[in-house]
């Protein structure tokens, strides 16, 4: 019975299917050596289950107190299991004895705390499966920086001894060594919850052979023949130990001496094949019971655990250190997040099965049909603007605040649905949850829409002979409050056209419905979006433009997640004015309207200057023009400054403009540096409000009525990115494939400083990521050498992080940050095209030796980091970089290979 197997044969006895009038037997023979003046009695707390153990060894009694938590000891307590362990019985030969009926075992003879351990673990285990109520895996956990790794294997395979090699890594941590407690498995995150099961490890004395740093520890701890306990907390402090931790992969020990693989990646049905065959059943040396109801138990309970964790085989026929080297090699490519092929497949017919039962056409005519409905209004602007002001906040500026419930928008709560072109089916747990119940919730919905108070409010997108959508607002008003909604529509798109050419999309906003189901439907083919259950503006506004750009991608456009301008520019080569179109890429809050709708401080007395053409979304087509959608700019206000930002702060200031989730205090005063409401406070300026500096138009020109087009790709990043680089059009096209910037603390402070990527910068797009990679290629190379493209930090510099003991990264030196001044002087230098530029020794790009206006000197990494530092983060960001580029199979070898790895 695994580890029990072990107890001294002389004549020895192990049943652990003994029977009631046995067991009576035995315990009062045990008893008659328990007497009162030599009888230890400690209740352990083992995750919750209580077991006793009641003994005359005093060795026994010490490591079974040190072991486990301990539990309370009441008249009226009744343990869950009890062992009797008695030594110096003389008719008895050393033997362990097991009622499962009566959860109690029976010791005689044997002074090895191991098997008391056992036969307790055994004891636990019964319990659980009889209550069918399992939660014990054996093997050891560790944490590596916020993911727990756990290793199983049969006894004597090597579990301890590669999870305590695993401590070598700089952010891992020991959870536990012998048994891991699932204290929640599943939930709507799907995830793998642990807690501790033992206070103390009870640990083989070899391990000190494989982990130098045991070896002090030992001679400080309890001492039992080939074991010791050790107290975990002092191998590192929290530095290495940590009590809790969510399972992400599970490496399985085997031994093949035939393969010649290290590890595989298993299917389910893989990882239960080598569970179930082994001769230690689930490699759980500590299971007392054995019958096929049992054994379909723990198929089940392993069949949920690989639905939330990824399973590899490890092989350890191979040297030890080849081992570690793959299983480090799959913990930092984090490869095993990736779903199986096979799971692909079955989930991605799943999918489709769902789709199926939609009638997109029908869902389509229902939402044009409520144009007939007596529960619909269609109101003017101003009366919809008129209603909304009565529940805002107004400012000094005169104009108004409002405030939703929901801050942000709900990214993870979006799904798209249509054809296999469109249909998203990559999906987080609570996104299947919402795909799965797709029928249903539309079933409702439909139904909803035919009696809740609508008003209706219709626009233009963009202004051109050629593709101006019709955007037709649907809103519940069922909370009058929620007018604002449409007021803010109103304010961001154009009145609307007798004749529209291009789609009519819709968006349905039901704000009113059940926060639990909160989520965004988009039909992008149809042209519906739904949003229900959130009162957030970003919704309405991105779900147009979300659909603008999949219609958009139909005509042969590209529609881009940039700002657009144009720039006048004395050319210091030629000391002619130039003028250029101007794309801005960039992730939320890196500055990229910032820089859309900034002067660059350029000499406006020598003809020099900009016109703002948009802020948010563009259709890029091939002949370099760019078709513009909006008249209202959607900014995020966080810290914006008359004197740094001068014009975007007149902007936002005048009566026109709407204010979101910004703070304003009881005398109107706007306070664009709190962030005590929300640090996504949001703004909507409108286009003309920018005056001389407005463009006549929110298209930029076909390329050849211009000079150039200038591609600005804003990165955010703190470390080793240079504040600028002048790309190659293959670099430029990676860079847009890579959207790169870093998470920030607000929204996920244990991410901190981590990279987030984002193709074009743009969370709106619609279909193949691969193929949108190559389109950008092939636009800006078949525009030949009119084409310049750059790749801007508006992070910094010097940066230096550290993850403290509760798993979260933390600053210990801060970025030294490019200013908004100096990045202006950058780009004013591009478009006067007065930068000497040399090769950068890292990423195989061009960096500009010196800038009018700024101080290179101060943004050289030898001032902040050592060299060895510099490599260490280098080399970090060109294998992300590399393994992100190469996740997209359809994209062009070109782009994949543009920068080295």
């Amino acid at each position: 019975m695994g580890e029990l197997d072990k107890v001294p044969k002389q004549e020895g006895v192990i049943d652990v299917g003994i029977s009631r009038e046995t067991r009576e037997e035995l315990v009062q023979k045990a008893e008659r050596h328990l007497g009162y003046d030599s009888i230890y009695v400690w209740n352990a707390n083992i995750n919750g289950y209580i077991i006793q153990l009641r003994t005359n060894e005093s060795h026994l009694d010490d490591f079974w107190r040190e072991n486990w938590f301990p539990a309370s000891i009441e008249r009226n307590l009744r343990p869950h299991g009890v062992i009797y362990a008695a030594t110096g019985v003389y008719d008895e030969n050393p033997g362990i004895y097991y009622n499962s009926e009566t959860k109690t075992g029976i010791i005689f003879n044997v002074n090895d705390y191991e098997f008391v351990r056992a036969l307790a673990l055994g004891i636990v285990a019964d319990v659980c499966e009889e209550q069918e109520r399992l939660n014990f895996l054996r093997g050891s956990l560790v944490d590596i920086n916020g993911e727990g790794v756990a290793i199983m294997g049969e006894t004597g395979r090597g579990v301890s001894t590669n999870a305590f090699l695993l401590l070598e890594l700089e952010r891992a941590r020991i959870h536990s060594d012998d048994i891991i407690y699932v204290e929640q498995l599943g939930g709507e995150k799907g995830r793998i919850s642990t807690s501790v099961s033992e206070r103390k490890f009870f640990l083989k004395k070899d391990l000190i052979k494989i982990y130098p740093r045991l070896q002090a520890l030992y001679e400080k701890s309890k001492r039992e023949n080939s074991h010791f306990m050790l107290d975990p907390w002092w191998i590192g402090g929290n530095e290495k130990y940590l009590d809790t931790t969510r399972i992400k992969l599970i490496f399985l020990l085997v031994n093949n001496r035939k393969d010649a693989r290290v590890a595989k990646r298993l299917n389910t049905q893989e990882a239960i094949d080598i569970l179930t065959r082994s001769p230690q059943p689930f490699f759980n040396p500590y299971l007392l019971i054995r019958s096929e109801k049992r054994r379909k138990l723990q198929i089940d309970f392993y069949k949920n655990i690989f639905k939330f964790a990824a399973v590899y085989y490890l092989n350890v026929a191979h040297p030890l250190l080849d081992m570690q080297k793959e299983v480090r090699r799959i913990i930092t490519s984090k490869e095993y997040l990736e779903p199986l092929l096979e799971e692909k497949e079955r989930a991605k017919a799943e999918i489709d099965e769902i789709v199926s039962q939609l009638n997109l056409e029908e869902i389509r005519q229902e939402v044009e049909n409520l144009y007939e409905r007596t529960n619909v209004k269609q109101l003017p602007p101003e009366r919809i603007r008129k209603m909304a002001e009565k529940y805002g906040t107004k400012t000094i500026f005169n104009n108004y605040n409002f405030v939703s419930t929901v801050k942000n928008r709900s990214a993870g709560l979006t799904i798209t649905v249509g054809s296999p072109e469109v249909v998203q089916y990559e999906m987080s747990p609570k996104q299947k949850e919402l795909m799965k119940d797709l029928p249903k919730t539309m079933k409702d919905v439909l139904q909803y829409i035919k009696s809740a108070p609508l008003i209706c409010t219709e626009r233009t997108m963009g202004g051109n002979p050629d593709f101006t959508p019709k955007c037709t607002l649907f809103l519940s008003v069922h909370r009058g409050e929620m007018i604002r909604l449409a007021h803010m529509v109103n304010q961001t798109l154009f009145d609307p056209l007798d004749n529209y050419n291009g789609p009519h999309i819709f968006i349905v906003f039901i704000p009113e419905w059940q926060e639990k189901d909160r989520q965004i439907i988009v039909f992008p083919e149809i042209g519906v979006t739904f949003v229900l259950g959130t009162d957030y503006y970003g919704e309405a506004k991105k779900g147009m433009l979300r659909m603008a750009m999949w219609f958009a991608k139909q005509q042969g456009m590209l529609g881009l997640h940039a700002g657009a301008k144009k720039i006048r520019a004395r050319d210091t080569q030629t000391g002619k004015i130039k003028t250029y179109n101007t794309l801005i890429f960039g992730l939320t809050a890196t500055g990229k309207t910032t820089h859309s709708c900034h002067t660059h401080d350029l000499n406006e007395a020598d003809e020099e200057g900009i016109e703002i053409v948009q802020d948010d979304f563009v259709a890029l087509r091939p002949d370099g023009s760019a078709l513009g959608t909006e008249r209202g700019f959607y900014l995020k206000t966080e810290g914006v400054n008359p004197e740094i930002q001068p014009l975007i702060y007149d902007a936002v200031t005048k009566p026109d403009a709407i204010l979101e989730n910004v703070m304003v205090d009881y005398k109107g005063n706007v306070l664009f540096e709190s962030d005590i409401l929300t640090g996504n406070g949001r703004g909507i300026m409108q286009r003309d409000d920018f005056g001389k500096y407005k463009s006549p138009t929110v298209n930029l020109p076909p390329l050849k009525d211009v000079d150039g087009l200038i591609v600005l790709m804003i990165t955010r990043r703190n470390t080793v990115v240079p504040i600028a680089s002048k790309l190659a059009l293959e670099q430029a096209a990676a860079a847009f494939m890579l959207g790169e910037s870093i998470e920030t603390s607000g929204s996920d402070p244990k991410r901190a400083g981590q990279s987030v990527r984002e193709v074009g910068t743009n969370p709106f797009i619609v279909g193949n990521k691969g193929l949108e990679g190559n389109k950008f290629y092939d636009i800006i190379k078949g525009l030949g050498d009119k084409v310049r493209c750059y790749l801007i930090n508006t992070g910094g510099v010097g940066e230096l992080r550290e993850t403290n003991e509760e798993g979260v990264s933390v600053v210990k030196r801060k970025v030294d940050r490019v200013q908004i001044k100096e990045m202006a002087s950058i780009i004013r230098g591009i478009a006067r095209n007065n930068i000497e530029w040399v090769p950068e020794p890292h990423f195989g790009t061009l960096v500009p030796k010196e800038v009018e206006g700024v101080d290179m000197d101060k943004f050289k990494l030898e001032k902040y980091y050592s060299i060895e530092q510099v490599e260490e983060m280098v080399q970090q960001l060109k294998k992300e970089r590399k393994e992100w580029l190469n996740s997209f199979p359809e994209l062009y070898e070109e782009i994949k290979k543009a920068f080295p790895t």
